[in-house]
């Protein structure tokens, strides 16, 4: 991928898995990227007026104080968070392409339709129906602190509920990430409900977007959300393959149902055996081989054809 940085500009950042393999297979795995974000975002003084999570990739639109700033942000970014990703997964080596792409937008038109473009990822990924429907690009949470989930009672929330949140908030205060570990203490003993308004809870204190710049370009929150579900906007400068990603969707849920932890799952230890009655399962869900590959951490096989 190639990088250009402009100083004062927004800048469109992506970073894709190494041979477009598979990153994002659990909540858990984009709540340690988000909370992260939100820490070093602040260190760097990186301000983020777009973003969105998709299965292999990442889209952000940044401004930095300097073109230092911008690199050592993404750079340290990447390589923490690749840190304990390998840990948990069990993996070794890289886990985004190198460089990560960037390209600077100048001019209001030209940078209103990368936030489109950014913001309609999900959507246009058949993840989401709309803008404000996909939980990973943070849209929802502007003016609301649980978008996805009941809205919770202090009165009548759990005991380990309210040790829950009061953990986050902690953490938060002192700026650290909420890694693998820290997340199964956080989660172990909450139901399905409580899961939701803790998720909900940790993004909202952790959330790191500037929703100003949208509000700005757009006059209102709600106009961008309906300029954005019109026109889904277009990237140029970085060139992206369309996928469908609702098959990855449907291939983590098929692993599920196969008794896979999606959490720690190592496809790299994974006996041969096992692998191949995966793929196997897998291909009722989606007939392309490549995607398959991918969820699997083999897209490199792909690229490398």
């Amino acid at each position: 991928m190639k990088r250009f940085y402009k100083e004062g500009y927004p800048n469109h950042v992506y970073s894709k898995g190494v041979g477009g393999n598979m990153v994002f297979y659990s909540t858990a795995d984009c709540i340690f990227y988000i909370t992260l974000y939100f820490c070093l975002s602040r260190r760097h003084r990186i301000r983020t007026s777009a973003f969105s999570l998709m299965p292999n990739h990442t889209h952000s639109q940044q401004q930095a104080p300097d073109r230092k700033a911008f690199i050592s942000f993404n750079q340290e970014m990447m390589s923490v968070f690749t840190r304990g990703y390998n840990i948990q997964h069990n993996r070794e080596g890289e886990l985004f392409q190198k460089p990560f792409g960037s390209a600077p937008k100048a001019g209001e038109k030209s940078v209103r339709n990368n936030l489109s473009y950014i913001c309609n990822n999900g959507a246009a990924g058949n993840l989401s129906k709309g803008v404000t429907d996909y939980r990973w690009n943070l849209m929802a949470y502007y003016c609301n602190d649980h978008p996805y989930s009941e809205k919770i009672i202090l009165a009548k929330a759990s005991h380990r509920l309210r040790n829950a949140l009061r953990y986050v908030d902690q953490l938060n205060e002192e700026e650290k990430p909420l890694g693998y570990k820290v997340q199964k203490m956080l989660f172990k003993g909450l139901n399905k409900k409580e899961r939701l308004q803790l998720t909900d809870y940790i993004i909202t204190k952790y959330n790191f977007l500037d929703y100003s710049l949208t509000v700005k370009l757009f006059g209102t929150f709600d106009k961008a959300i309906e300029g954005m579900n019109a026109h889904t906007g277009s990237e140029h400068d970085l060139k992206e393959e369309w996928e469908d990603y609702s098959e990855y969707r449907r291939m983590i849920e098929m692993a599920g149902r196969e008794g896979l932890d999606m959490e720690s799952i190592s496809f790299e230890k994974m006996d041969r055996e096992t692998m191949l009655g995966l793929v196997k399962k897998l291909s009722k869900v989606s007939g392309d081989s490549r995607k398959i590959l991918r969820f699997i951490g083999r897209g490199k096989e792909v690229a490398d054809r």
